[in-house]
This record gives C-alpha cells, sequence and structure tokens, in this order.
C-alpha cells in the first residue's frame, strides 16, 4: 500500500472515492476541516459520480461486497513498478552480520538471511543513550525502500523525539510487496521471501551482535506495515509493544482481502505465492482481529485517518487526482477496519489505545500525526 500504491484501476478508484466521499456513510467534506472535492478541478469527480451506474453508494465494506466473491479485475494501467529490484540469490551457510555503512545518524548494515539465500540492507538508528537499550523494529509499506526507507525519508524519524530516547531504531529494507510474511512459494518477480522468519528468528540475533541491547522490543509499522507488525506482536514472545499506523488486521473479511490482493498483484506478483488460495490456515493464521486475546499483556497502539480530506492532504496530492483519489479509497478502508478492530479489542478486554483522526488519507503525512503519541505510549513497556 502506502502513498505509491496507484492505479488501483482508476475507473474503480474514482468510482469508489466518489462514492465515499459524497455517500451517506462518509460525508467527507461535510466534516470540518476537510476539502471539498468538488473543487479538485478538471471535472474528474464529476466524471467518477457519473459513471456510478448502479453500484450502491456507501461504505468501502458495503461496496465491495455488493460486487460478492469476484475479485476486482486489474487493467494495464493498475499496474505498478516494483520500486526496486528483490536481492538476488546468494548462497548463505547462515545469517549473519556482513557490513555496515554510515550516513549522518543512520547506519547501513548488510546481512545475510539464510531462511530467504540472499543479503538484506538494514537501516539503523543505534540509541545515543547510555547503557542497554530495546529496540523499536520499523516496517514500512508496499515500496519498502532500500536506501533510505520510508522512514528516514517521509517520516524523518531521526528528528521525532524518539530519537533522543534510549533506543535503537531498525529499519530492514527491500521486502516488496511483502507484507512481511513467509511466501509459501518463491515468487517469479520476488523470489524467497521469508520475512517473519528474517524478523523473528534471524534478525534479532544479529541486532544483539552489533548493539547494546536490554532484550526489551516494540515493533511498529505503516499501512502493509502496520498490518505486518500487530500480526508480529500477537504471535511472538520477543515484542512487548505495537504501534500500527493505517494498518488493516483482517485477512478475511471481503475488504481485508481485497485491499491485500490489489497490493500485491498490482506489483505483478502472484498471490497464492504467498498464503496459498485465500481461505487456508496461513490466510486465517494472519487474520489478527480474529484472535486479538494474543496481544494481552501488550502494549497496543493504532490510529487512522477516515478518507476526509483536509489540508495535509491537498499538499501532498497537489494536482494527482488519480493518488488522491485512491488515498481516499484506501484510508476509508483503513477506518472501517480500524473500527472493526477496536471493536474485537473491547470485546475480548484487551488493553490498548486507538487515535482517529478528524481527517487523512492514506499517506506518509496522515501516517505519522499520531506516531509521536504511540511511541509515548508504548515506551514504558520496554524499559
Amino acid at each position: 500500500m502506502s502513498l505509491g500504491f496507484r492505479r488501483f484501476t482508476a475507473t474503480t478508484a474514482a468510482v469508489l472515492a466518489a462514492s465515499l466521499t459524497f455517500g451517506p456513510a462518509g460525508p467527507a467534506a461535510a466534516q470540518e476541516g476537510a476539502l471539498d472535492p468538488s473543487s479538485l478541478g478538471d471535472g474528474s469527480v464529476e466524471l467518477a459520480l457519473g459513471s456510478l451506474g448502479a453500484l450502491p453508494v456507501g461504505s468501502t465494506a458495503g461496496l465491495i461486497g455488493s460486487v460478492g466473491s469476484a475479485d476486482f479485475p486489474l487493467g494495464a494501467g493498475s499496474m505498478e513498478k516494483l520500486y526496486g529490484e528483490p536481492r538476488p540469490h546468494k548462497d548463505v551457510a547462515q545469517s549473519g552480520f556482513v557490513s555496515k555503512t554510515t550516513d549522518g545518524n543512520f547506519e547501513y548494515w548488510v546481512v545475510d538471511s539464510y531462511a530467504m539465500q540472499r543479503e538484506v540492507l538494514v537501516e539503523v538508528k543505534p540509541s545515543t543513550g547510555d547503557g542497554p537499550a530495546p529496540v523499536l523494529y520499523l516496517l514500512d509499506g508496499v515500496d519498502s525502500p532500500e536506501d533510505p526507507s520510508g522512514w528516514r525519508s517521509m517520516a524523518k524519524v531521526d528528528t521525532r523525539p524518539v530519537a533522543n530516547d534510549n533506543v535503537h531504531i531498525v529499519a530492514p529494507t527491500g521486502a516488496y510487496a511483502s507484507y512481511w510474511t513467509d511466501w509459501q512459494n518463491n515468487d517469479p518477480l520476488l523470489g524467497n521471501y521469508k520475512w517473519e522468519t528474517f524478523l523473528t528468528e534471524e534478525l534479532p540475533d544479529i541486532v544483539a551482535d552489533q548493539l547494546n541491547v536490554n532484550g526489551k522490543n516494540a515493533v511498529g509499522g505503516i499501512s502493509m506495515g502496520g498490518q505486518a507488525a500487530m500480526h508480529l506482536a500477537a504471535t511472538d514472545d520477543m515484542y512487548d509493544a505495537v504501534m500500527s499506523f493505517s494498518g488493516n488486521y483482517s485477512t478475511m473479511d471481503p475488504l481485508g482481502y481485497q485491499t491485500l490482493r490489489l497490493t500485491v498483484e498490482t506489483r505483478g506478483a502472484e498471490l497464492d505465492n504467498m498464503w496459498g488460495p485465500h481461505g487456508s490456515e496461513q490466510w486465517r493464521a494472519n487474520d489478527t482481529i480474529s484472535h486479538v486475546n494474543d496481544l494481552a499483556g501488550k502494549k497496543v497502539f493504532f490510529s487512522a485517518g477516515n478518507g476526509a480530506l483536509g489540508p495535509d492532504d491537498l499538499g501532498v496530492y497537489k494536482d494527482d487526482v488519480q493518488s488522491m483519489a485512491v488515498g481516499v479509497v484506501l484510508e476509508r478502508g483503513v477506518f472501517e477496519g480500524t473500527t472493526a478492530f477496536e471493536r474485537a479489542l473491547n470485546s475480548a478486554g484487551v488493553e490498548h489505545e486507538v487515535v482517529y483522526t478528524p481527517t487523512g488519507a492514506h499517506n506518509w503525512v496522515n501516517f505519522m500525526k499520531n506516531f509521536d503519541a504511540g511511541w509515548n505510549y508504548i515506551k514504558g513497556a520496554l524499559d
């Protein structure tokens, strides 16, 4: 996902965006501080409204549900190239540290992954504090750029209050369209993906060898990375806390499935190579909303916008109406998935903190609105 997730199909995106903006379930323009999409010009939204046809106006989930179980078609205009090329195969005898370069406050580690038989570039901002420190692992969205990561280039995490705390920030990179998970099969485009194994079994030992750590860990992510972060926190005891920004926590409902499918397939990968056919055991294992009780006892923070366009969003998209429409659709879907996740946590009695922003589409500006609040909420679990 993330800002770079474009051309989901231009027609579908515009239609859904228009529906969400003007429909009774999501009157974005009526909200205080929201941008009226009719002011965008060139008739784009008006044309989308005219093409609605028989598609019912309502929530994102309702719109997707109205299509039935069929997948949205992907035309040639839906495809987006990977941000970079997956690292090639390398004969790796065991996982470990290879080399390091320094760029300002950051270190760039090349490490070997035995599980993936390849190298991984890891962006690290070591703590400037004294003594052992916890580790905050940060996961990127669908583009997962290598040098720098989105956490450096877009979030500017080294300028945030977290940079002054006694914590090591570790951002693995190059996990294009991966959902940071173990794929069942090698993909012709992406290769051998075993990201969950890398994150939970290989990288922590490398980090412990290279940095002075205290044994406490948190994981955070945006969009694709936020969904993965919540899954990892629920399934692995190494994480004491989690924060997610604009993630989607279901893989089994139509909204979660279609969002995940479009994320992977618009990049040219084959979805069945990830977890097999939809509904398989691995799909269900990654459906965090169905086992939220596994988050009990951990610090859990998550946030979402609501798809209403505010001045910050206009500054991001400028005159790119298509990307704006996709951003609206994605964040509206995130909003619905987030409220469902909140209800599940409440029902299970799992302590958490959730923040909804009054405006915000699916972009880095919106992701980072609540980053500092999330860090303040979880950091007490890492002492």
